[in-house]
């Protein structure tokens, strides 16, 4: 532990010459918030910062423009005559992490010292609110359940994704959900963030909002929710056996990394909506078919790069699923190979509003 303690009264000299005493640290100046960063030597962990004010003081400093380098540190609130302690801003500690350390700084000044100004507890909307919106799968409903719980509770749930996300109500939503947000491209950071929380036994249970797919989780520490935001364009080029098709359209999704569970449109052309390979193919992923004309196909305008040949700038089965899309991001064209049977899928574009 390595407090920085900020104070300028007399009391507060006193109170944080304690805590540096008794728990490690040393003081800093009103200049360190606004420069470059605070130097914290590299063999003193969990470091924080300690504002010994009045409440209504350390609040107007942490509106400040306080360096990005020290965003993410928690910041404690001590009054300067030891009477409370108090969190307000979590940083990068968990629940339990922020009690241990809080319950630290107020021991030293004895069972006196309080550091309870309310819960969280209900103020926000679980995870259940974003399941049923988003017709989410659900890879542990014990582990939903068993989050949830925590959520109403008051406790903080990191939130990994590489789909847009955001509250209804960030100051309040924040409290509870920490999103962690990726680049659409970014698969591997993801996957990465995935295996360390998985591996990292002091960790809370993480949430990843995602289409694709993620490895499978040993501890049960990770929850996935995966939203039905997937269209898939599908042409068909040659006589095939309607569940081969499927059977061909979920490996290819696999191969790509996407959860097919993902899926929730089939898009293709009009003369193709009564087909039985379409029918089957809707029916294997849950999904609805939706029939577009042959002049909305051909006035897609995707956003690809130009080639010598026309026909690959220009399909139906990506024009299609575009369409349904919404404009979405591109994720597989003309996938299918030469089964008979060729499919482009599109994740939607917006963001998921993942409270209510």
């Amino acid at each position: 532990m390595y407090l920085l303690c900020y104070g300028r009264s007399g009391k507060a000299r006193v109170t944080g010459n304690k805590l540096i005493d008794k728990l490690g640290g040393r003081w800093i100046s009103s200049s360190d918030f606004y420069s470059s960063g605070i130097d914290i030597p590299e063999s003193k962990s969990g470091a924080a910062i300690v504002l010994i004010l009045p409440l209504e003081a350390a609040l107007e400093i942490l509106t400040g423009a306080i360096s990005s380098r020290i965003s993410d540190l928690p910041v404690i609130c001590c009054s300067p005559d030891g009477a409370f302690v108090a969190v307000i801003r979590n940083g990068d500690l968990g629940p339990s992490e922020l009690e241990a350390l809080t319950g630290h700084i107020a021991s030293v000044f004895g069972p006196s010292c309080f550091t309870s100004f309310g819960s969280r507890a209900g103020i926000v909307t679980d995870l259940e609110y974003c399941i049923r919106n988003y017709s989410m799968k659900v890879s542990d409903r014990s582990l939903a359940d068993k989050i949830n719980e925590y959520i109403r509770q008051g406790g903080r749930v990191n939130v990994y994704s590489d789909i847009p996300l955001s509250l209804a109500e960030p100051v309040l939503d924040s409290l509870v959900y920490r999103l962690n947000m990726f680049p659409a491209e970014s698969r591997g950071q993801l996957t990465k963030a995935f295996i360390d929380n998985e591996e990292n036994t002091a960790s809370e249970p993480g949430v990843f909002i995602t289409c694709q797919a993620m490895p499978e989780a040993a501890q049960a520490k990770n929850l996935v929710l995966t939203p039905a935001l997937i269209c898939i364009g599908v042409e068909l080029k040659a006589k095939v056996d309607p569940q081969y098709a499927a059977d061909i359209i979920t490996t290819s999704l696999k191969n790509h990394g996407i959860d097919p569970s993902s899926v929730s449109t089939v898009a293709v052309s009009q003369s193709a909506r009564d087909s039985e390979v379409i029918k089957t193919i809707a029916d294997s992923f849950g999904a609805s078919v939706t029939a577009l004309s042959t002049k909305q196909i051909s006035e897609v305008k995707l956003p690809l790069e130009p080639t010598f040949a026309p026909e690959k700038i220009s399909d139906s089965a990506t024009a299609a699923a575009y369409l349904a899309g919404g404009g979405g991001k591109i994720l597989v064209r003309r996938g299918g190979g030469s089964s008979g049977v060729v499919f482009s899928a599109v994740r939607k574009n917006g963001q998921l509003i993942i409270t209510e």
